[in-house]
């Protein structure tokens, strides 16, 4: 089974591409690149979640499915991975809760909790004028 970084380098490879073209196209640092393709993650001086945005950039640039790839990142790369090995899980409770119904509602936006003030401002201001 090829690891992460191999799959990386083989896929840039096919695509005919240098690390410094890739460097360039993703704004990556090349010696970053480097290390993702010799699977060599810890070598980047940076917090996981940088690590993991990297190969989801990384991975997109090259075609490859990005999600896929951050899965195996996290599954074998992240410090998380290191400290718990997946066999260790099995079996275990999670401490999260379900979502709400409040957190499936996605936010307004801005212009639409504007109208709704002034909506309510000139509602305001009718029954003001009604009853006085």
């Amino acid at each position: 089974m090829q690891t992460l970084g191999e799959r990386l380098q083989e896929a840039r490879q096919r695509l005919g591409v240098t690390l410094r073209e890739a460097a360039e196209f993703t704004k990556l640092r090349t010696d970053y690149l480097q290390a993702m393709e010799a699977n060599q993650f810890e070598s980047i001086p940076l917090a996981d979640v940088y690590r993991r945005g990297f190969v989801k950039v990384y991975a997109r640039y090259l075609r490859l499915d990005d999600e896929k790839a951050v899965a195996d990142y996290n599954t074998h790369h992240s410090p998380r991975a290191a400290r718990r090995p997946i066999d260790a899980l099995e079996g275990e409770e999670t401490d999260v809760a379900p979502l709400s119904v409040a957190s499936a509602v996605p936010p307004m936006s801005r212009d639409t909790m504007i109208w709704i003030s002034v909506g309510i401002g000139i509602l305001g201001l009718i029954i003001l004028m009604l009853f006085f």
